[in-house]
């Protein structure tokens, strides 16, 4: 009755070997998409190292554009999803006004 401490740390040491285990399968997981990904893009990834300043500046921009249209489109389409949403509200609280008050 008194060792059960010693159980609940053999436990503890257990799940935590299992949990490493986990994530470095999920790690070896990730790496190999990403790799694979590289090899059939290679054009797209580019070591930041092997790149000028320039090279670099001018990358980085793109990608600060790239990320900035990205926002701008979303914006978008949610600005007119919320118009269309609070015009379907007000076309259906209309015709319930007009429903009740005639009834």
């Amino acid at each position: 009755m008194g060792a059960g401490h010693a159980f609940d740390a053999i436990k503890r040491i257990e799940y935590n070997r299992s949990l490493i285990q986990m994530h470095r399968a999920r790690y070896n997981e990730l790496k190999e998409a990403v790799s694979k990904i590289k090899s059939k893009y290679p054009h797209k990834f580019v070591d930041r190292n092997q790149l000028t300043d320039n090279e670099l500046k001018v990358l980085k921009n793109k990608i600060k554009n790239q990320i900035i249209k990205e926002r701008q489109k979303s914006f978008i389409i949610s600005l007119f999803f919320t118009t269309l949403v609070c015009g379907v509200i007000y076309f259906i609280a209309q015709f319930l006004f007009h429903y009740f008050y005639k009834s």
